[in-house]
């Protein structure tokens, strides 16, 4: 490259930073019409939220959700493998999806992904062995031994952490100094209260629809009372891309007005989660 041209590039670029304007990349919207298809990562896991079934095909709330953007957009969907939840959460994608479904808006995350909108409120329930008939409301597991999942927002929620959660409903803290045990994952959670009321836990607090997938899969467990908290998820794009964060705002909240969350949600969860 010859020094006049190298002037000319330095020129341009200096121009664009003395203006405080860079070329603007394609939006994920531009891309999305142009391929005309929507990818979106969903866990694959995690039921009757979303998950692949033994054909290879994805189910649940979240899928149904991300067919009806989709179909708003005027493109097809196409869901995301292998998924990672890290994966989402770094940001910087480089394509290899365009949204991702039920993420916690934090300041956080809102530091490397784009928020749109909940369009969904997942509550926390309080469950104890079917045995068990001395807790009747979470206020009587207090002082118990309660599982929860490492790190969760179900363990800042018995140590009284901050949640510092965009867009979440207020609650009250119902259980007093609960015994935490910490578990690394929902498998050994639910394996250690199937072993008995009080052999290892009086108690665990999970997402709700979590524990009904266990009540339905067999587990000997019982749902206490109303739920504790209700924890916002959203859709997320790239961070920085508003113009297509907008889009999907306004297609959810179209969605949410005419009913069809309430709808699919009531498919999924027999009540409402878009809403609380």
């Amino acid at each position: 490259m010859n020094r006049r041209v190298l002037a000319a590039v330095a020129m341009l670029l200096l121009t664009f930073l003395l203006s405080g304007r860079l070329p603007a990349a394609e939006s994920g919207l531009d891309r999305i019409k142009s391929k005309g298809v929507l990818v979106v990562a969903v866990d694959p896991d995690w039921a009757p939220t979303s998950w692949r079934k033994d054909n290879g095909e994805f189910d649940g709330f979240d899928v149904d959700v991300s067919k009806e953007i989709a179909r708003r957009m005027g493109v097809s969907v196409q869901f995301y493998m292998p998924y990672s939840f890290e994966g989402v959460l770094a940001g910087n994608w480089g394509g290899k999806w365009d949204i991702a479904t039920s993420v916690t808006p934090t300041a956080q995350r809102a530091e490397r992904v784009q928020f749109a909108k909940p369009y969904v409120y997942s509550p926390s329930s309080l469950a104890v062995h079917r045995d068990n008939a001395i807790i009747q409301e979470p206020s009587e597991a207090s002082g118990k031994r309660i599982g929860v999942v490492k790190g969760s927002e179900y363990e800042k929620y018995l140590t009284r952490e901050p949640f510092e959660i965009f867009d979440m409903p207020s609650f009250t803290y119902k259980i007093d100094h609960p015994k935490i045990v910490e578990f690394d994952d929902e498998t050994s959670l639910y394996a250690a209260l199937a072993k008995g009321d009080g052999v290892e836990l009086d108690g665990v607090i999970d997402d709700l629809s979590a524990v009904m997938q266990q009540v339905a899969d067999g587990a000997p467990l019982r749902i206490v009372g109303q739920p504790l908290t209700y924890t916002p998820g959203s859709i997320v794009v790239e961070h920085g891309d508003e113009e297509f964060a907008t889009t999907l705002k306004e297609i959810i909240e179209a969605m949410h007005k005419d009913g069809t969350l309430t709808r699919l949600s009531m498919k999924w969860y027999d009540f409402d989660l878009s809403q609380y």
